[in-house]
């Protein structure tokens, strides 16, 4: 069934797929589902760890208390100031504050001037209540506040933003981080002077689902950290992670950080101990500030809640790594596994396949899991879709290759049957000739005699020859009839029962046995589009075994009888043969129609027969055949379609 170049165009299309499938979006989607699957199964098993961080959201109620966004940079002061006074370990802010506050007073005095030409005297104002930048700027970095800033995909970065760079660009050895064109930061009197930032980016996976969020991000050759750990880094100074990933995965089966309303905050309804040594992210949660990522679960979350979990994540030691080489090693794994099934499948080692299929799945799984509870997801989507998807592609191929290899082992098994026939035909066949034979030199003796004695007259001759050309006319049948026997015909055409019926007859055994008749209960003039040939031997096995087990039971039955039963259905007819040697006994019913099986002696049966009756007549005839016990004997039946 496998040859060299069959197995090498194989192996070079498993090859070419798995190349297409490490790169395939489909994969990548299930591989995400996966993920999540797991993530829900192993939830309810992980312990919930400490919650080190808080957040902090300006919501629909902070709105309604203090007015449309943006508020003034006073009340964003008072918030940071009000916070601190908590005593957090840290801030952070994941608002940005892009332009100059606009209801300074100093901003205010300016437009008036630009577009007047009218001076606000604000001489009755404090100093450092005339300019609400500075006065934020101050309160943040009297809080030691971390800013967030935000990269873009486009071009365009704020001058200011241009030459930023992360305390000395202290994280140069970062190899493995996001390239970004454009880069924007806060309104320089507020950005300016400030240590700590880091920036709020996050996006959703192909399928719309939030799931991990970068660490490091590099514009113009400089790396930057994530708000979440330039938010630690503040007050830890030094925080391990993982230099090798560019992202980490947010574990969000751990228990959500405290939320907290800006303006519970800002009106003193907040306990110390709220707040107390926890980090505080600052965001909002208001439809149209910050925008909602929508995670595996269905539900949403604000960017801060991201940043406040990666917080907890960073702290216990719980975020996850999806390192890009298990995906490699995956689909070369999936590889080596297709071709060790290809191997076995064109071996036919089908329990080797079982045990194999049982072996990736219970290492693969543990494996999976104990990783995902270590922290990292292996990516076990690029084996188990690929793999699966080639087994399937494999066990097609396999089956139709089975399926041709079949076809052509029943043909086999049909042409050794007619040709083990093909020894009693030629026995039957021999004695059918010997009496006509015998007669035609009879007739020839009698001619020679009546020769010499001047007795063959004109009349005399006419006799002899009609009677040669008689039986020579039935020596012609038993020839045509062998001969439409082993016919390659395969093409339907049309016949006539009868026909068919007495032809098979004719090559049965009939002709050597004694005191066994053929009885015909109906008319069999019916015609019939299909496969003469092949009904000849469906007929013939079914005369032959009826005809051997009447003459195995003649002293118990005195006379065999073999009855033809003819019954013309809707779209089909029905032949049924009954002998009347006893029947079939009921342990032999299920298994008559078994390739080898035989209650015939070893002398007399293969116990294909059946077998190859059942094959042509369900298989080459689209029909059916059945079995049943009569009143004296087996009754078999063939159904077939009048119109093949």
């Amino acid at each position: 069934m496998w040859n060299f170049s069959r197995t090498l165009i194989v192996i070079i299309v498993i090859l070419i797929m798995h190349v297409y499938f490490y790169n395939s979006q489909y994969i990548k989607k299930i591989d995400y589902k996966i993920y999540d699957s797991i993530s829900v199964i192993t939830g309810h098993f992980q312990e919930t760890s400490s919650a080190y961080s808080v957040v902090v959201e300006i919501d629909e109620k902070s709105i309604q208390e203090f007015g449309q966004w943006p508020w003034s940079r006073l009340i964003d002061a008072q918030l940071l100031n009000s916070i601190y006074t908590l005593s957090p370990s840290a801030i952070g802010l994941s608002v940005l504050f892009p332009e100059e506050d606009r209801l300074s007073p100093h901003a205010i005095q300016t437009f008036y001037e630009k577009y007047f030409e009218t001076k606000l005297d604000l001489s009755g104002l404090a100093l450092e209540l005339r300019d609400n930048d500075k006065l934020l700027a101050e309160m943040i970095k009297k809080t030691n506040t971390t800013l967030p800033i935000l990269f873009q995909n486009s071009a365009y970065s704020a001058q200011n933003c241009q030459k930023m760079s992360y305390k000395n660009n202290m994280f140069s050895t970062i190899k493995k981080a996001f390239e970004v064109e454009g880069l924007l930061c806060n309104h320089p009197l507020v950005q300016q002077d400030i240590q700590n930032f880091g920036f709020i980016n996050a996006w959703t996976d192909s399928d719309g689902i939030f799931r991990r969020v970068p660490l490091f991000m590099k514009y113009e050759q400089e790396v930057f950290p994530s708000l979440a750990l330039a938010t630690l880094l503040s007050f830890y100074g030094d925080v391990e992670f993982n230099k090798d990933e560019e992202s980490v995965l947010i574990n969000f089966s751990q228990s959500k950080p405290k939320v907290i309303s800006a303006s519970d905050i800002l009106q003193g309804k907040v306990l110390k101990k709220d707040i107390q040594g926890k980090v505080v992210l600052v965001g909002s949660s208001v439809v149209g500030l910050n925008p909602a990522h929508k995670i595996a679960t269905n539900s949403y979350v604000s960017n801060s809640m991201i940043h406040a979990m990666l917080v907890d994540n960073i702290l216990n030691d719980t975020f996850l790594l999806q390192p890009e080489y298990y995906k490699i090693i995956n689909i070369m794994l999936s590889f080596l596994l297709s071709l060790m099934v290809f191997l076995l499948l064109s071996k036919k080692h089908y329990f080797y396949i079982f045990i194999l299929l049982s072996i990736i799945t219970l290492f693969s799984s543990a494996y999976t899991f104990l990783s995902y509870m270590q922290g990292v997801y292996v990516s076990i989507g690029y084996l188990w879709i690929s793999f699966i998807s080639f087994f399937i592609i494999l066990m097609l191929y396999h089956l139709k290759a089975m399926s041709k290899e079949q076809q052509e082992q029943e043909k086999f098994l049909i042409r050794q049957s007619k040709l083990a026939s093909m020894g009693e035909m030629i026995t039957i066949i021999a004695h059918q000739w010997r009496q006509p034979l015998s007669t035609i030199n009879g007739i020839v003796l009698n001619m020679d005699v009546d020769y010499r004695q001047e007795k063959l007259d004109r009349i005399k001759l006419n006799k002899y020859l009609d009677e040669i050309e008689g039986t020579t006319a039935y020596l012609s049948k038993t020839i045509n009839d062998f001969t439409d026997f082993f016919s390659k015909n395969k093409q339907a055409q049309h016949f006539n029962l009868g026909t068919i019926i007495n032809q098979a007859k004719h090559l049965s055994a009939i002709s050597l046995s004694k005191n066994i008749s053929f009885i015909h209960r109906n008319s069999d003039n019916i015609e019939i589009n299909g496969y003469p040939s092949e009904l000849i031997q469906s007929l013939l096995v079914l005369f032959n075994n009826a005809i051997y087990i009447c003459e195995e039971k003649m002293e118990h039955i005195g006379e065999g009888k073999i009855l033809i039963d003819i019954k013309r259905l809707e779209k089909s007819v029905l032949i049924s043969v009954e002998d009347n040697g006893g029947g079939v006994a009921k342990k032999d019913m299920k298994k008559i129609f078994n390739p080898y099986f035989t209650t015939k002696d070893k002398n007399h049966g293969t116990g294909l027969g059946l077998y190859i009756l059942k094959m042509i007549v369900e298989d080459s005839m689209n029909g059916k055949v059945s079995l049943r016990n009569g009143k004296e004997g087996a009754v078999f039946s063939l159904e077939i379609p009048i119109n093949r």
